[in-house]
């Protein structure tokens, strides 16, 4: 059932300022769940984004992802499956590749996280170092919020 504003502790109904809601309706999670639109082989911390049918699909190199699936999530994930996606604060990646502490982090191939480079949409800060693909990290999530300034 939807909120429909139902007010508690007010003295005057009719006084705007009086009102007392009980709740916010204001998500404050870094985590939604949402249905995925294919088979997944393996969605933890990895980019995805947004299909055009508005469903959850691994992202590309180039792509401008929503979050990055969270550890907790299933190795196997069937289409029409939800996955919780984290898409802000700090969270686990796999690395694509090599990647400095501090370095920008864009997606790679297969929604895996790589150094960003000048054209590529960044999606956050590495806090950790990966030497090698295959590697799990901390990373501070910013997602799409601007790309790799050239020097």
């Amino acid at each position: 059932m939807a909120f429909d504003g139902t007010l508690i502790n007010s003295a005057n109904n009719d006084d705007e300022l009086t009102k007392v809601y009980t709740t916010t309706q204001i998500n404050d999670s870094s985590v939604i769940s949402l249905q995925t639109g294919a088979a997944i082989t393996d969605v933890r911390c990895r980019a995805v984004k947004f299909n055009s049918s508005g469903a959850i699909v691994l992202a590309g190199a180039g792509d401008a992802p929503f979050g990055v699936g969270i550890i907790t999530n299933d190795v196997g994930t069937a289409s029409g499956a939800f996955v919780d996606v984290q898409y802000k604060n700090i969270g686990l990646v796999y690395a694509g590749g090599a990647i400095a502490k501090g370095a920008a982090i864009s997606a790679g191939a297969n929604g895996v996280l790589v150094a960003a480079t000048a054209s590529s949409p960044v999606v956050g800060v590495a806090l950790e170092a990966a030497p090698a693909a295959g590697v799990y990290i901390k990373a501070l999530l910013t997602m799409g919020k601007g790309v790799v300034p050239t020097e």
